[in-house]
């Protein structure tokens, strides 16, 4: 894969976490409002995005920045993409709502440092 192929799909990643953020700064209260269930799948796609994503980057940029959790993205898009699936857990909202809140920030640092291995910044 080329360098310029991996920075698109890292633009993509920080675009989805950009995405999820918009949502959190609603607040917890629209996140979890039972009447109104697009705050939470809006969360729960671009989480799935982002773990396809995190997939496709390949193993060379995932190994040359392994301080990203690449495992916990790509768990997060298998169970709830997959909610059939035996191996999936069931979507856990307030488990995707502290991802949101407390990790993404910190990966979405890391993906802008991020880069293809053996390209030039």
């Amino acid at each position: 894969m080329t360098p310029d192929r991996q920075r698109r799909l890292l633009a993509d990643m920080l675009r989805y976490a950009s995405e999820i953020a918009t949502v959190v700064r609603r607040g917890r209260d629209e996140f979890f409002d039972r009447a109104d269930v697009r705050s939470r799948v809006t969360v729960e796609h671009y989480l799935e995005l982002l773990g396809e994503t995190s997939e496709a980057v390949g193993q060379s940029l995932r190994s040359a920045n392994s301080g990203i959790p690449w495992a916990a993205l790509k768990r997060f898009r298998f169970d709830s993409a997959h909610p059939y699936d035996e191996a999936a857990a069931p979507v856990n909202y307030e488990e995707l709502w502290r991802f949101a809140v407390n990790d993404l920030p910190r990966i979405a640092r890391q993906l802008r440092k991020a880069h293809p291995p053996g390209s030039s910044r």
